[in-house]
């Protein structure tokens, strides 16, 4: 017994460099996937970084699911299909495949068979980012009519999020909205105002994160606190980037909550 434990270690000894550099290429190839890049130059990167990946385990079922996004990107279908299909036979709980066959099933109109999916691959991988987001946004977003119960799901899925990146700004996002829709608004405060504090990143696209100082005001206002919805509304005002409409609405608030804050208090019943 103990020469097989020892050979057993002698041979899994030189496979655990091989799977970090496999884990550490397909992280590579994901990155670039994810890439805001008009050229398609990250694209053309992260394929060669999944097959990379590929090229020292045949059988690593993401980085082919990755393979398919990459083919869903190109407009093949049937190529990508093909591609999650073969991560599931590798790898029957591949998050990435599941969320792939959702976006076909979803183009198709299959709606329920999308959920299903996403549903199937959070419950494999609960700590899966890419499986997270996606049930989430099928939750709530327009593909569906979302009930209560199905918000609520979805909250599940952003506060799972948070918790294994607290600095995750979209989550934050995404959990104050749904705050707000069940009216909690102390906690939508909150969310809002942890965007507010990450700020714009790197990664973004546009600049956009100087309104939420417009939602913090709107949380602080529903709960009586009109002298922090006034400065929240003047840091609006004084972001770059905000509108003629968004500054408008900013000063024509600030002008209804100076009134509130002028009128007298109502007297107490006799």
């Amino acid at each position: 017994m103990l020469r097989c434990a020892v050979l057993l270690i002698a041979l899994a000894g030189p496979l655990a460099p091989q799977a970090r550099e496999v884990q550490r290429l397909f992280e590579r190839g994901r990155a670039l996937f994810e890439e805001h890049d008009d050229s398609g130059e990250a694209a053309q990167e992260a394929e060669a970084a999944f097959r990379q990946a590929l090229a020292r385990d045949p059988r690593f079922a993401p980085a082919i699911a990755y393979l398919g996004f990459l083919a869903l990107d190109r407009q093949q279908p049937a190529e990508a299909e093909a591609a999650f299909r073969r991560a599931l036979r590798n790898d029957a709980n591949c998050a990435e495949a599941r969320v792939g066959l959702a976006h076909l099933h979803l183009a198709a109109g299959r709606r329920a068979e999308a959920l299903q999916e996403v549903r199937t691959a959070v419950r494999a991988h609960p700590k899966n980012r890419l499986a997270l987001w996606e049930l989430a946004i099928y939750l709530t977003g327009e593909n569906f009519p979302s009930t209560d119960a199905m918000w609520r799901e979805a909250m599940t899925c952003w506060q799972t999020l948070l918790r294994l990146n607290a600095g995750d700004r979209d989550a934050h996002h995404s959990l104050a909205k749904a705050y707000e829709r069940f009216s909690n608004w102390p906690e939508a405060e909150r969310h809002y105002r942890e965007v507010l504090r990450i700020g714009q990143t790197s990664e973004d696209s546009d600049v956009w994160v100087y309104s939420v100082h417009g939602d913090v005001a709107r949380m602080a206002e529903r709960q009586g606190k009109y002298q922090e919805a006034i400065r929240e509304y003047e840091a609006l005002l004084a972001a770059e980037g905000a509108g003629e409409e968004e500054i408008g609405n900013a000063r024509r608030a600030i002008e209804v909550l100076r009134r509130k804050l002028a009128a007298p208090a109502p007297s107490a019943p006799r």
